[in-house]
């Protein structure tokens, strides 16, 4: 038998060898040293995903997917980039994964939030449910509405007005249903109206009716009520309210407590016969609630209110206006589905959008409980609901500490959050409500950074206002014309801004309760951007391309 030798070993340690010993393992990556083909970069698996039924013969390659895909798409996982469809009514009634169907939207402004609530509205139309925008302050989602074949009901003054007694629809609805489902379905017209007289005046006032006063609006609506009766071809007004006030029927001194005497009765009732006074014309609000309601609401298409032609300083208006739309709509649900439960139509499936949520919250001390009554019925009455909302400081801009509390309590009641970029000062107070590891809030602050100052076009040509306005050159019309058709230069016109968009545009965090986030970057289809619903600056688009078709006119651009 041949041994080796000792130097023979020594021999093949110092000649460099590259033999590889058998003994030897390859890693993740291959076998490390030179020539041995180790890999330096390892490219991505391509992922794709598919049913249980689908892909069962795969086992055991398969995985579970991280993302649900039942509801409305909404964009694709930033982490794993897998589909990610999400919407409240889809997550509740087939998926369970929340409480009750609501939404909780927040971001900083110019992020998106808006596109996430058009792209909902859209995707649930599709399923057959109805999206009905209770008040849209910007005209955001005008165009969307009138794309669906939806109303759009204008409301500012001396544009249109809406009646705080319209019973919008459920007078007639009333007649058809048996006696105990009229009863109810009366008995709900009267507390919503009682609640939002109330609330305008609070608004008003900045501050709440006190108990009496609260009493005496309940039996003026009582007396009114009887007096139009259920075969009333128009409901009251306000200023039929104010008649019944002035008249002094006993139900009502019963409760002003005026001991017969009128100078008693009289001196009780002033301040709210000055606050009917203004909500019939004569204060701030103008005839915005003096009137009978410019447009009726058809239950069977999607609607918006735009209140966009009411100022951003006429903040109370606004508010006031937005309390009405808000009522309006989940006045028609109640008697869509009273109707529904009596077997007189098909039940209907709502959406209902309730944007800039702290404007209305803001506006008087007790206007909270006002929109908690109006919210907490949304699981019994079959409606999917998405609350949107700058911050979470913006909720506690109420003045009132309790009112500060509730407030955060319609944050914590809905089923899911849909965060964007949020400032860092923010994550205290947003942590209260809700969970969010380190990492999240990270990532959530680092969303809501602004673009970069390059857009990353080095050796494109960059136009200004200077390059297309000053110059002498003779363009004709009809050369200006074919230069706007030409889609490179059109796409000027429509957008001279940077192509690089901020950071955190598009890109939300959605949250369910104490589990992990869902990252998700929403993505805009090709229709969606070609019908332009999705563009809320079509008003610098028109006044540029008006400049510049003007600026052709038989002269220099």
């Amino acid at each position: 038998m041949m041994r080796k030798s000792k130097k023979s070993k020594d021999a093949r340690a110092t000649t460099g060898s590259t033999a590889v010993p058998k003994t030897r393992k390859a890693g993740a990556r291959g076998f490390a040293g030179r020539g041995l083909g180790e890999a330096k970069v390892l490219h991505p698996m391509r992922e794709m995903r598919g049913t249980n039924y689908q892909v069962c013969g795969l086992y055991p390659f398969p995985m579970g997917g991280g993302s649900p895909i039942s509801g409305v798409p909404l964009g694709r996982n930033l982490i794993t980039g897998e589909p990610v469809c999400c919407d409240p009514i889809t997550w509740f009634m087939k998926l369970r994964l929340i409480a009750n169907p609501s939404a909780f939207l927040m971001a900083n402004p110019g992020l998106g939030k808006s596109s996430v609530i058009r792209r909902m509205c859209m995707g649930l139309s599709a399923f057959g449910t109805i999206p009905m925008v209770l008040g849209d302050i910007k005209g955001e989602h005008v165009l969307m509405i009138r794309k669906l074949g939806g109303a759009v009901l204008e409301l500012g003054r001396g544009v249109g007005q809406i009646n705080p007694l319209d019973d919008f629809g459920a007078m007639a609805i009333a007649r058809k249903l048996s006696p105990a489902r009229r009863e109810e379905l009366l008995t709900e017209l009267h507390d919503r109206r009682r609640g939002l007289v109330a609330s305008l005046i609070a608004i008003q006032r900045k501050e709440p009716l006190n108990e009496r006063e609260r009493n005496i609006l309940d039996r003026c609506l009582s007396v009114l009520e009887e007096e139009h009766g259920e075969d009333a071809t128009e409901p009251p007004e306000m200023k039929d309210l104010l008649r019944v006030l002035k008249a002094r029927p006993e139900q009502v001194r019963a409760v002003a407590l005026d001991r017969g005497s009128d100078e008693r009765y009289d001196e009780i009732t002033e301040g709210l016969e000055g606050s009917f006074n203004t909500l019939c014309g004569a204060g701030s609000f103008g005839r915005m609630f003096a009137g009978q309601s410019t447009d009726r609401i058809d239950p069977t298409r999607p609607m918006v209110f735009d209140l966009s032609r009411i100022p951003q300083s006429d903040s109370d208006l606004r508010a006031a206006t937005l309390m009405t739309c808000w009522t309006a709509g989940f006045s028609v649900v109640t008697a869509s589905n009273m109707a529904a439960d009596d077997g007189l139509i098909q039940r209907r499936r709502y959406f209902m959008v309730l944007d800039e949520l702290w404007n209305t919250l803001a506006a008087g001390r007790g206007l909270v409980d006002e929109v908690n009554a109006l919210t907490r019925l949304n699981r019994e009455w079959g409606v999917g609901m998405v609350m949107a909302s700058h911050t979470p400081s913006d909720l506690m801009a109420v003045r009132d500490e309790n009112d500060r509390h509730k407030a955060k309590g319609i944050l914590n009641r809905c089923g899911m959050k849909i965060l964007g970029g949020l400032a860092r000062a923010e994550m205290p107070l947003l942590t209260q409500s809700v969970s969010l590891s380190q990492r999240e809030q990270d990532q959530l602050a680092n969303w809501q950074d602004p673009a970069a100052w390059t857009d990353g076009r080095d050796g494109d040509i960059q136009y200004t206002n200077d390059d297309v306005f000053t110059t002498t050159t003779f363009v004709s019309d009809a050369a200006i014309h074919e230069w706007l058709e030409d889609s490179d230069e059109a796409e000027w016109v429509e957008d001279d801004r940077t192509r690089t968009p901020p950071p955190g545009q598009g890109k939300f965090l959605i949250k369910v309760g104490s589990r992990a986030g869902i990252p998700v970057s929403v993505d805009l289809t090709p229709t969606e951007r070609s019908s332009g619903v999705h563009d809320t600056e079509r008003k610098w688009h028109t006044t540029k391309k008006r400049m510049v078709k003007k600026g052709g006119s038989g002269g220099a651009l």
